[in-house]
């Protein structure tokens, strides 16, 4: 076994999330280490600094074996055999309003009983569990059944959102997706629906209205519109001068950087994005059925939520319309919403990790 070698696996192939920064971070502290990330084909884009390995391939098996350190956001494959040599860090992917893990009583989309067993199966491979904050480790380890290490040090692929660098950042991305200096940036991130997978999606609203909520506001203003990776392919953005499809975008906290406001609904992209302070409205078109019906949530979404909650487009489009006084109405609400769930968000999570996990 390579004593010196990490594994570094992201939503079955890319290179984003938290293991990308913590990957980033360790080239500059610990660049004695070899790092492979796992790649769903030859078109993803990566550092000259690492290696690849393609995914579900002899090597890909091998790799995951005989690494040192693994790192993921997501589940380890069924097949490979994790030993005790090997410290796997399951960094997840977002704090939870919605329930998630075994807290879901009767899941609606299809495969969710395999999926249950794959999971509680990973989870006793875990020897670390991070988490953003004091309420996610809470919930965390009522929902995955998990009495192992939890690391309460924030998400590591949140750093980039109070680093340094986000001003810059921020002034590329939006030079990459055509977006002038006096362009309003308004991205939208919606959850995916359990029923989704069962069949032909829903129409989004939004997409099926976006001429008349764009109609309503500034010509200046532009729509990002990212699905969730589950259902982007299903999930077709609406063709407009105005629009701009980012669900393929490598890195989201790039997008949040590049944004001036966000919509959304039961994400946890609301929990990441308040670290930015901008402007947030919550189109909860279906709350009723969403909380009550396919997944249930953790908290009351409608006392806590850090902007106002809307349920037509017509009312979308006053609330952004709207913005500098929807925002002085919430602004309370914002601050009691960040002190809560942002509070480990000081842009040094993937230092905490490496100091935490790997051997000097």
């Amino acid at each position: 076994m390579s004593a010196d070698t990490v594994v570094f696996e992201s939503w079955r192939g890319k290179y984003s999330d938290s293991p990308r920064a913590v990957s980033e971070r360790l080239a500059v502290l610990r660049p004695d280490l070899r790092r492979i990330w796992v790649v769903s084909g030859p078109d993803v884009d990566l550092p000259d600094d690492v290696e690849r390995v393609v995914r579900n391939t002899p090597a890909y098996f091998l790799r995951i074996a005989t690494a040192r350190y693994f790192l993921a956001n997501d589940m380890m494959p069924r097949y490979p055999l994790k030993t005790a040599r090997t410290t796997y860090v399951q960094l997840w992917h977002g704090t939870p309003l919605k329930r998630i893990g075994f807290d879901v009583p009767d899941a609606q989309y299809a495969g969710a009983d395999v999926y249950a067993k794959r999971l509680a199966k990973d989870i006793r491979r875990w020897d670390h569990l991070v988490s953003p904050n004091r309420f996610s480790t809470d919930k965390f380890r009522q929902a995955f059944r998990y009495t192992g290490s939890v690391l309460e040090i924030g998400y590591p692929r949140n750093d980039v959102l109070s680093g340094p660098n986000a001003d810059d950042l921020r002034e590329k991305v939006r030079a990459d997706l055509g977006l002038t200096p006096d362009t309003r940036a308004v991205l939208y991130t919606p959850t995916w629906r359990d029923d989704a997978l069962t069949g032909s999606p829903a129409p989004n609203p939004l997409a099926a209205e976006v001429e008349q909520v764009l109609a309503g506001l500034p010509e200046n203003t532009v729509l990002l519109f990212r699905f969730h990776h589950l259902v982007a392919a299903a999930s077709p953005v609406p063709r407009h001068p105005r629009v701009r499809d980012v669900s393929g975008h490598p890195d989201i906290q790039a997008l949040y950087l590049a944004a001036d406001a966000m919509v959304t609904d039961y994400s946890s992209t609301m929990f990441d994005f308040a670290i930015t302070g901008r402007p947030m409205v919550f189109f909860t078109y279906d709350l009723k059925d969403y909380r009550d019906q396919l997944r249930g949530f953790y908290f009351n979404l409608e006392e806590e939520a850090p902007g106002p909650l809307v349920t037509t487009t017509g009312e979308l489009t006053e609330a952004l319309a709207e913005e500098e006084a929807v925002g002085r109405q919430h602004a309370n609400a914002y601050e009691a919403f960040r002190t809560r769930y942002c509070h480990l968000d000081d842009g040094q999570a993937s230092d905490r990790l490496i100091e935490s996990i790997f051997e000097n």
